[in-house]
């Protein structure tokens, strides 16, 4: 059998249709762990702080960012997320050439933020109550961000730990060609992922709403009196 090896790189959420061929048999390693090849990371972020912005021109970014006018706001928490995900395809050619068996020889995820700034109004001086009031509401939004990412960064992972729709050497695939075997694990990690990062951007905004709503911002106001 002739060796081969597909590298592919930066994958967000290419779907195909293509289906295996099933015209040879591709003996597993029923000893291989399936895990031992899948990696889910988050790389860490530094939270940066701004105190250079007006609260006309924080608002301004909140509503360009969230499309939400309705809320006087001296402080915002701007957090972009990035989801990298890079494998490695081995793969086997059949003797009478055909059909090939094909596996996923390595696949690494970074599921990170790429940014995460705070910016609170120069209105308020450093040490002050508003700005001791806006940095602490700004920091419960980091804590937010940090931890809804966290539990959905374990899902993926677990999701694909738990997936046997991955061939991997335990599993091989048989497939037509080394591209067609390409397409189908293209197909099926986006199957897997794609759900899950869905979930992740909803919850993401209905946690930080909770704390974004009109009776907090009052509860909030009324720790100071020199607003």
């Amino acid at each position: 059998m002739k060796p081969y090896i597909l590298v592919a790189a930066l994958v967000y959420f290419f779907v195909s249709a293509m289906a295996p061929l099933y015209a040879i048999d591709c003996d597993g390693d029923q000893h291989f762990d399936p895990r031992s090849v899948i990696h889910v990371v988050t790389d860490p972020v530094q939270v940066l702080y701004f105190h250079n912005c007006t609260t006309a021109q924080i608002e301004q970014m909140r509503h360009l960012k969230f499309h939400n006018k309705l809320l006087h706001s001296p402080g915002v928490t701007l957090a972009e997320h990035e989801f990298k995900m890079d494998y490695q395809i081995g793969g086997l050619e059949h003797p009478n050439r055909d059909g090939f068996c094909v596996w996923v020889d390595s696949l690494n995820i970074s599921f990170s933020y790429s940014q995460m700034n705070v910016y609170v109004s120069s209105q308020y001086p450093e040490g002050s109550c508003p700005y001791q009031v806006i940095l602490n509401h700004e920091n419960q939004h980091v804590a937010i961000d940090q931890r809804v990412l966290a539990k959905y960064r374990a899902r993926i992972e677990r999701a694909l730990w738990k997936s046997r729709s991955i061939p991997t050497k335990a599993r091989p695939l048989t497939v037509i060609s080394m591209n067609n075997g390409k397409a189908i694990i293209e197909s099926r990690l986006n199957r897997i992922v794609d759900p899950i990062l869905a979930g992740y951007k909803k919850e993401i905004t209905r946690e930080n709403g909770k704390i974004d709503t009109p009776a907090n911002y009052r509860r909030t106001q009324a720790l100071c009196r020199d607003w």
